[in-house]
C-alpha cells in the first residue's frame, strides 16, 4: 500500500512539474500583444466601432492571472468621434475557480475613465449595438441547462473619471467630473462598503454640486434583495436656484422589488440653502417605514423647517403619526402642519390638519376634510380665519383636486383696519402638465367678485386670471402715504391737492420693476363701478399681458366723468425702467375729473383729451422730467381758473391815460376765484424731456378770442406762456361796452411762475402802441375820406360850370 501510493505521490509530483514548467514555457513564449490587430479588426467588423490600444499588454500568470493595459479607446458607433477611453486599467483573477466556473477577481482599477453617453430625441442611445445579443445558430440536439456563472471581486478602483451624458429627449446635459469611487468585496450576499466622491453639473434641473456618498450594501441577485447599511450621503454646492446649498440622507434600506418588499429605518434629511436673500433650513426625521404586498406600517414621521429673510422668519412644524395598514387601504388619523410667522409688526400661526386614507397600489389618496386655521396679530390688527375642503389626489394621473373649498378670513387691510374675505369654490392641480386652475366667487368686504386663476406652467411660473367684480373702493386698501392726516387714514382716503413729496410719494425712491422680469402672466378685469386714488371709473375692462420683463395693459378702457377713455399703457423693466401711456378721453367732463384726482380744477369743460407719452426714469421726478409725446385738448363750455383775462384788461385800460411817470407794466396773481370763461378750447402739445410746448392755442369767448405760445415743465411744475388776447364785439354784456374802445387790440399777456401760484403780466407799452395804431389807422381812413369826398365836390364844381 504504501509503495502504491508512493507511486501515486511520484506521479502526481511529476504531473505537477509538467504543469509548472508548461505554465512557465507558455508565459515565456505568449505575448498578448501578438493579438492586438486581431481584436481591433474584430471588434471594428462585429461593432463597427475602433478600438485604439496604443500601449502595450502587460500579463502576469502566478499567483493570479493578470492584466495590465495602458491607453486604451473606443469609437461611437460608425463614426471616428470617441465614446470611451481610459489611461490605464488592471485586473487580476484567480486561476483555479475559473474551473469551478467562478470568477474571482482580485481587484479592478481603472484610472483617467472617459464616456460620452447619449439618448437622441427618439430614445435610442449610442451603446444599443454594444447591448445588442447576437442570434445564435439553431442548435439540433437539446442542451443541457447551464449553471450561473459565480462571480467574486475584491474590489473596484475608479478615479479622476469624466462621464458625461447628452439627453437629447429631455433636453438636458449631465456631466460627472473627479469621479472617484472604492468598493470593497462585490460578491453575492457578502457585506461590504463603498465611497463615492464626484462634482456634478446638470442643466436640467440646475446643478452644480459636490456629490460624496458612503455606505455598507450587500445583494443577492438570486432574490433580488438589496441592501443599503448607514448610508451617509451628501450633496453641496448649487441645487436649482438655491446657492451655498448642503443636502444630507442618513438611513438604512432594505429593497426586495421582486417581493414588492421596501423598508427604510433611521432615516434622517437635513437640508439648507440660500434663495437670494432668503435663508432657509429643513429637518426631517422617518424612524421607520415598511410595504409589502399585503401589508404597510410606519413609525411617527416628524420635521422642522424654517426661513428667515431680514427681520421675517417662518418656522414650520409637520407630523405624521405611526399608522399601520395595507397598501391597498391605509389611514393617517391625523396629519398636522404648523406654520409660525413673525416679521416687524406680525405675529401669526397657520395651522393646517386632518386625515388622510388612500390606496398606494393604485396611487389614490383622499382626505374628506382639511383644515386650515389662521389666528395672531399684526399691529393692532386681528388675523383670524379658516379654510376646508375635501381633498382627492390621483398620483397615476398625476391629478390633485379640492373640490368644495369655503373659506372665511379677517385679515389686515393695508390701507388701514381690517378687510373681511368669504370664499367658495374649486381647484385642480395637474402635476403631469404642471397646470393649476382655481374658480372661487365671493365677497371682500361690500364688494362681491367672481374670479379664476390659473398656472399654465409651474417653472418657469406662468399665470393667467379673469376676475370680474361688480364695485369696489381701491382706496380703501391702499397703503396710506406717510404724512396723511389720522382722519384720511380711517376714511381710507389719500391725501389730496399735495405735491408728490408732500404726499409722501417719495419721489426720490427707486421705483422697483425686477418683479416683472420673472413675471408670465395673462388676464382680464372687470369692474362694475370703480374708485382709485379718487378717480371714479364704471364699466372697466383691462387686459393684461406679462412676459419678458414687460407688464402691458391693452385694451384700457372705461366710462368715466360722462364720457368715456380707451387706451393702454406699459412698463418695461429696463435698466432704467420705462413707462408709456397713450389714452383718448371722448366726451369728458376735465372740471370733476381734475377735482378728483388732485383736488383742483385748473380748466374745466367737456370735450376730448388725447393723451400719447413715454417715459424712463428710476423715481417719480425723473419719470416727469424725462416725459415725451403728445397731448391735444379740444373742450367746449369751460373755464380757465386762476386768472381772470378781461378783468386783467380792464384794470389796463383804466390806467392807459395814466402811463406818464407810472409802470411800463401791470402785474398780477391770479386766484382759484378768477376764471377765464370760454366757449371753445383748443391746442396740442409737443412733449420733450418734461416740458410740453404750445404754439397753436385757441381759445374763443363772447368777448375775447385768445392765442399764444409757451411752455409748461411738468418736471417743475411750472408755467411760462404768452397769451396773445383780442377783444372781440359780439357782445354788449359782461363787460364788453367797457372794452369797445380795444376792439381788434391785440395785448400780450404773459402768464408764468408754479402751478400752486400763476402770475400774469400786461404790456401797456405794447398794449398803447397797439391802441395808437388803431388810432393813426382810423384818423387816416378819416382823413382819406374826407379828401375824397372834397375831391369829388371840387371835381363836380369844376364840370358843372
Amino acid at each position: 500500500m504504501s509503495k502504491t501510493l508512493k507511486i501515486i505521490a511520484i506521479v502526481l509530483a511529476l504531473l505537477v512539474g509538467m504543469a509548472i514548467i508548461a505554465v512557465g514555457i507558455f508565459a515565456a513564449t505568449f505575448d498578448p500583444n501578438y493579438y492586438k490587430p486581431q481584436l481591433i479588426r474584430l471588434v471594428a467588423e462585429k461593432k463597427q466601432r475602433t478600438l485604439a490600444i496604443p500601449g502595450e499588454i502587460k500579463l502576469s500568470f502566478f499567483p493570479r492571472l493578470g492584466a495590465q493595459l495602458g491607453p486604451a479607446s473606443l469609437s461611437e458607433h460608425n463614426g471616428e468621434a470617441e465614446f470611451a477611453s481610459f489611461k490605464e486599467a488592471r485586473v487580476s483573477l484567480a486561476l483555479m475557480p475559473l474551473l469551478r466556473k467562478q470568477l474571482v477577481v482580485d481587484r479592478i482599477s481603472i484610472d483617467g475613465l472617459q464616456a460620452h453617453i447619449r439618448r437622441n430625441a427618439d430614445g435610442t442611445t449610442n451603446f444599443d449595438d454594444l447591448l445588442a445579443k447576437e442570434t445564435p445558430a439553431e442548435e439540433t440536439t437539446e442542451q443541457p441547462a447551464r449553471e450561473p456563472f459565480a462571480f467574486d471581486i475584491s474590489g473596484v478602483d475608479i478615479s479622476k473619471a469624466h462621464v458625461r451624458f447628452d439627453d437629447l429627449q429631455a433636453k438636458r446635459h449631465i456631466e460627472l467630473t473627479n469621479l472617484d469611487l472604492e468598493t470593497g468585496k462585490i460578491a453575492n450576499g457578502v457585506p461590504s462598503q463603498l465611497q463615492l466622491a464626484a462634482d456634478v453639473k446638470s442643466s436640467a434641473p440646475a446643478v452644480d454640486a459636490r456629490v460624496a456618498a458612503k455606505s455598507g450594501f450587500s445583494f443577492d441577485l438570486d432574490s433580488q434583495h438589496y441592501i443599503l447599511r448607514d448610508a451617509d450621503a451628501e450633496v453641496k454646492g448649487k441645487l436649482l436656484d438655491f446657492t451655498d446649498a448642503l443636502l444630507r440622507f442618513t438611513g438604512n434600506a432594505d429593497l426586495q422589488p421582486a417581493a414588492r418588499r421596501f423598508a427604510l429605518d433611521g432615516v434622517k434629511l437635513d437640508a439648507s440653502g440660500r434663495l437670494k436673500a432668503q435663508s432657509l433650513e429643513l429637518r426631517m426625521e422617518a424612524p421607520k417605514l415598511a410595504l409589502t404586498d399585503k401589508a404597510a406600517s410606519g413609525g411617527q414621521l416628524k420635521g422642522e423647517a424654517r426661513l428667515v429673510e431680514g427681520a421675517r422668519k417662518i418656522t414650520a412644524n409637520f407630523s405624521v403619526p405611526a399608522f399601520e395598514g395595507s397598501p391597498q387601504a391605509f389611514k393617517l388619523p391625523s396629519v398636522a402642519l404648523d406654520v409660525a410667522i413673525k416679521e416687524d409688526r406680525l405675529d401669526a400661526t397657520a395651522k393646517l390638519a386632518g386625515s388622510v386614507s388612500g390606496d398606494i397600489d393604485k396611487l389614490l389618496f383622499q382626505s374628506p376634510q382639511l383644515k386650515l386655521a389662521l389666528a395672531g396679530r399684526q399691529g393692532d390688527t386681528a388675523i383670524d380665519g379658516n379654510l376646508t375642503t375635501p381633498l382627492s389626489a390621483d398620483l397615476k394621473t398625476k391629478r390633485i383636486d379640492l373640490s368644495n373649498i369655503a373659506a372665511a378670513f379677517s385679515l389686515p387691510n393695508p390701507g388701514g383696519g381690517s378687510m373681511k374675505l368669504n370664499a367658495a369654490g374649486s381647484a385642480r392641480v395637474d402635476l403631469a402638465k404642471s397646470s393649476l386652475t382655481t374658480a372661487l366667487k365671493g365677497k371682500l368686504d361690500e364688494s362681491s367678485f367672481d374670479a379664476k386663476f390659473g398656472m399654465a406652467s409651474f417653472s418657469p411660473a406662468a399665470y393667467s386670471f379673469d376676475i370680474d367684480i361688480d364695485r369696489i373702493d381701491a382706496d380703501r386698501y391702499l397703503a396710506k402715504a406717510g404724512d396723511a392726516s389720522p382722519a384720511q387714514q380711517t376714511a381710507g382716503k389719500p391725501a389730496r391737492g399735495k405735491s408728490a413729496d408732500e404726499a409722501g410719494a417719495a419721489p426720490g425712491k427707486p421705483i422697483d420693476l425686477s418683479a416683472l422680469r420673472e413675471l408670465r402672466a395673462r388676464g382680464t378685469l372687470k369692474v362694475g363701478a370703480l374708485t382709485i386714488h379718487n378717480i371714479k371709473a364704471s364699466k372697466l375692462r383691462a387686459t393684461l399681458r406679462a412676459g419678458d420683463g414687460k407688464i402691458e395693459i391693452n385694451p384700457l378702457a372705461a366710462n368715466l366723468y360722462g364720457g368715456s377713455a380707451s387706451g393702454s399703457m406699459s412698463a418695461t423693466a429696463s435698466k432704467a425702467p420705462r413707462f408709456a401711456l397713450k389714452q383718448n378721453l371722448s366726451g369728458i367732463d376735465v372740471g370733476p375729473l381734475l377735482k378728483d384726482a388732485i383736488d383742483k380744477n385748473p380748466i374745466d369743460g367737456r370735450g376730448n383729451v388725447a393723451l400719447d407719452v413715454t417715459s424712463a426714469g428710476g423715481g417719480f421726478e425723473q419719470i416727469k422730467k424725462s416725459l415725451d409725446g403728445s397731448a391735444r385738448l379740444e373742450l367746449r363750455n369751460g373755464a380757465v381758473h386762476g386768472v381772470n383775462v378781461a378783468q386783467a384788461i380792464r384794470r389796463a385800460k383804466a390806467k392807459i391815460g395814466e402811463l406818464r411817470g407810472q409802470a411800463a407794466a401791470e402785474t398780477g396773481t391770479g386766484s382759484a376765484a378768477e376764471k377765464t370763461d370760454f366757449s371753445e378750447l383748443n391746442g396740442s402739445f409737443r412733449i420733450t424731456d418734461g416740458v410740453a410746448h404750445n404754439d397753436d392755442l385757441s381759445i374763443k369767448s363772447p368777448l375775447l378770442r385768445v392765442g399764444g405760445a409757451g411752455d409748461i415743465d411738468l418736471g417743475a411744475e411750472r408755467l411760462d406762456y404768452l397769451a396773445k388776447v383780442t377783444v372781440v364785439s359780439t357782445l354788449k354784456g359782461q363787460g364788453g361796452a367797457e372794452l369797445e374802445s380795444l376792439k381788434g387790440v391785440t395785448i400780450p399777456v404773459r402768464l408764468s411762475g408754479p402751478f400752486t401760484a400763476i402770475g400774469w403780466r400786461i404790456d401797456f407799452a405794447g398794449l398803447v402802441r397797439e391802441a395808437a395804431k388803431e388810432k393813426i389807422e382810423e384818423k387816416k381812413s378819416e382823413i382819406r375820406e374826407k379828401a375824397r369826398e372834397k375831391l369829388q365836390e371840387e371835381l363836380k364844381g369844376l364840370f358843372g360850370r
